[in-house]
């Protein structure tokens, strides 16, 4: 028998205009606290899942709320009970929780969270009628394309070679199934997400510049990744927070850096110089296979991987349009994101 989730309240403030109350998974991630305090600013009320335990003012007390005002399900999202006390009484949901990482040894549970608990959590909101149901995709879930550039309507990729992009890909056709069926699921593209930390939660992205900035040397090669803001990331799902405008589809890419670009960036932030080491592509997706082969029996997560190496080497630019203009402005400099990253 499934454990009920555990309800407490909690305590967030908002704005006064007429707003949505909307149910939050992974409101305590990087991306996920982010589009909380976004929320709120836009006026609508949360009701938050996370999990036993779970400490709120690590994430979201950092970045200013105050977490003693909306409802929080304590409970797992992978769990049917759970999520249906999540959702019932909602107007709308923002489904953000997921396992993000190279480590393909956590591939099942990849499988059980980015697939199995997104099919559960969708169907049970077109059940209730809730709308928006947003749902946080990937880059990684149209990557790689015979597009030459990646938007909304580029197909749901069939070459992932992670864990994480086969998990989203998956995903990404449950929710585009929902969508052709005429749902109000409304679907985000996030390229790599970098900007200040959510407390204790930085991102994938940062943790990987990590050792660089550390020992302050860097491999440097022809390489290029797209990289947007967390703060335009989660401007944009607070603007996708209307009802009435059915199924639909963002692509948040950003800008499209090349790696000697991302370098002088983290340097500029870190105030010292990074010694930079050239390499030929060849060698980059070599060590990416050779990261693969070595997390199988290391008992620590790999840093890097094969589908990095890949992404890093065979870059695409997006078509952000429909994105940029449902925010009515430009994106936020990357640059400047990454130098927050690099300063001590």
């Amino acid at each position: 028998r499934a454990r009920r989730p555990r309800r407490e309240a909690l305590s967030m403030t908002s704005g006064t205009t007429e707003s949505l109350r909307i149910a939050v998974t992974g409101g305590t991630g990087f991306v996920g606290a982010h589009s909380v305090h976004a929320f709120l600013a836009a006026g609508h009320s949360v009701r938050l899942l996370a999990l036993p335990g779970e400490r709120l003012d690590d994430t979201l007390g950092a970045l200013g709320v105050e977490v003693d005002e909306a409802d929080v399900v304590r409970g797992d999202v992978c769990d049917a009970d759970t999520v249906a006390e999540l959702l019932t009484g909602c107007d709308a949901v923002f489904h953000g929780a997921g396992i993000v990482g190279v480590d393909d040894r956590r591939e099942s549970l990849m499988w059980k969270v980015n697939v199995g608990a997104t099919a559960t959590l969708l169907a049970m909101a077109v059940r209730l009628g809730l709308d928006p149901i947003v749902h946080v995709a990937s880059y990684s879930a149209i990557f790689p394309s015979p597009d030459a550039v990646l938007g909304p309507d580029s197909p749901t990729t069939e070459g992932a070679r992670s864990a994480y992009g086969r998990t989203k890909s998956a995903a990404d056709r449950i929710a585009r199934g929902f969508q052709a069926a005429g749902a109000p699921v409304v679907v985000t593209y996030p390229s790599s997400i970098v900007g200040p930390a959510a407390g204790v939660r930085r991102g994938v992205t940062a943790d990987g510049w990590a050792p660089l900035l550390r020992f302050g040397v860097s491999i440097d090669f022809d390489g290029s990744m797209t990289m947007v803001d967390v703060r335009d990331v989660a401007d944009l799902h607070a603007s996708i927070m209307e009802r009435g405008h059915g199924p639909r589809r963002f692509v948040a890419g950003g800008e499209l850096l090349r790696f000697d670009e991302m370098l002088d960036a983290l340097e500029a932030g870190a105030g010292r110089p990074i010694r930079r080491v050239r390499v030929s592509n060849r060698v980059v997706r070599w060590a990416g296979r050779v990261s693969d082969l070595a997390a199988r029996v290391l008992p620590f997560p790999p840093g890097f991987s094969s589908e990095a190496a890949w992404l890093l080497t065979s870059a695409k630019p997006t078509d952000d349009s429909k994105s940029l203009a449902l925010l009515g402005r430009p994106w936020r400099s990357v640059r400047d994101a990454l130098a927050e990253i690099g300063t001590p």
